[in-house]
């Protein structure tokens, strides 16, 4: 099958990468790539700048993954801002940086990746890319840091020494885990995690002390801010939340940006009970995954958002676009999570919209899960649990904040 993530072998793009293949052949000595050879890496060096929060969160199982197979390993991360949000907390990375764009500031990004480089413990090192940072300029970057072998996904292929054949009808999440399948271990495909600190506990849960411990939460997405076509029109959000409201006195908390707040008011001002607000209050990836912990389920459009809160285990039902191959980033047949899509479409329309998803099919998916993960404030608390990053404050924190929780509910 051809690698669909390639250029092609005729373009003058391709010939370029393989002259420059052929001078570092020449001038640097030959980088592991035999299996036994390639099973010898304990160093990673991954290259992370892909934009959109879902291909962030989608990288995490690899992390978790090859600390498990190699407990010895060590995962430096070179990242954007996002990313960093992503895994700042993560136990399984030891070391993430945020770098200079190398698409804005090449050399800046060069000399912070280098210096990344040669701080990683001696032995075997690779430097590999996930899916979605498979950009030529990052092949580049690789090829100038160092001798490491270089593996993953890429568009130039001349320039890596594992180049892993991208399929789309597997799951990101799959995919990924090729890079530790290349180095001859077996990967069972863990979960997103998304981890935050004690300080961002006491963030979310100050941002919840107006409700009741035992009033069920319902995180909303209602927004995407991608500008792809995932809408879903107000009026069936509004439907779907007056209903959950006065069956099961849920409350709705909207989710989103700064820019998406004023969207959000418009949308939940007609509402007998509005909820609350967070648009704007969790700027943080990890304050965001706090506050999902501490929600019940989660109503969302395919967006970052319901990313995050996969990630940190919550419950949810997923307004999905039929023109999406849902295998590749929505969790497929997972017992917490309902995927409402229409049927397939090759292409979306200019003023597409997922009206074939009606609210009854919403509203009932919604239902079933409540009845099968029924809200309590010790599910809350054991996603905060597995979310912690410091486990040795995991049960003083969770009982702090337990604590806090219970004395602004009685003052209030």
């Amino acid at each position: 099958m051809p690698n669909r993530l390639a250029i092609s072998p005729r373009s003058a793009k391709y010939k370029a990468f393989r002259i420059l293949a052929g001078l570092e052949h020449v001038l640097r000595r030959h980088r592991p790539t035999t299996p036994q050879q390639l099973a010898s890496i304990r160093n990673f060096l991954f290259l992370q700048y892909d934009a959109p929060l879902g291909s962030a969160v989608h990288a995490t199982p690899l992390f978790e993954a090859i600390k498990t197979a190699l407990p010895e390993a060590h995962i430096t991360v070179a990242a954007s801002r996002m990313m960093a949000s992503v895994v700042q907390h993560n136990p399984f990375v030891e070391c993430c940086v945020v770098t200079p764009s190398p698409k804005k500031n090449f050399l800046g990004a060069l000399r912070a990746v280098r210096n990344l480089y040669r701080q990683l413990p001696a032995g075997v090192a690779c430097i590999a890319t996930t899916t979605g940072n498979q950009r030529p300029i990052l092949a580049l970057l690789a090829l100038l840091t160092g001798e490491a072998t270089r593996m993953g996904y890429t568009l130039a292929l001349p320039l890596y020494d594992v180049a892993l054949d991208f399929r789309a009808h597997r799951p990101q999440i799959e995919n990924n885990l090729d890079i530790l399948r290349a180095l001859g271990r077996e990967a069972l495909a863990p979960e997103p995690r998304v981890f935050f600190s004690r300080e961002e506990v006491a963030y979310a849960t100050h941002l919840f002390s107006g409700l009741t411990s035992e009033t069920p939460r319902i995180a909303v997405v209602t927004q995407c801010s991608d500008l792809q076509p995932k809408q879903w029109s107000e009026g069936h959000f509004r439907s779907v939340i007056a209903a959950l409201h006065s069956t099961r006195s849920a409350i709705p908390i909207f989710l989103g940006t700064e820019e998406e707040s004023a969207a959000i008011e418009v949308l939940r001002q007609p509402l007998a009970e509005r909820g609350i607000s967070l648009a704007g209050k969790t700027p943080a990836i990890p304050q965001l995954a706090a506050v999902l912990a501490q929600c019940d389920f989660v109503l969302s459009l395919d967006t970052g958002i319901f990313h995050v809160a996969r990630a940190v285990g919550l419950p949810g039902v997923v307004i999905a676009p039929a023109w999406q191959n849902p295998a590749e980033w929505l969790p497929v047949d997972h017992p917490q999570y309902r995927i409402l899509r229409g049927d397939s479409i090759p292409m979306p329309t200019l003023d597409y919209w997922m009206e074939e998803i009606g609210v009854e099919p919403a509203l009932q998916a919604m239902l079933a899960l409540m009845d099968a993960f029924p809200s309590s404030e010790a599910a809350r608390y054991a996603r905060l649990k597995r979310s912690l990053s410091n486990p040795a404050q995991m049960a003083s924190a969770i009982a702090n904040e337990k604590r806090d929780f219970d004395a602004a509910h009685r003052q209030a």
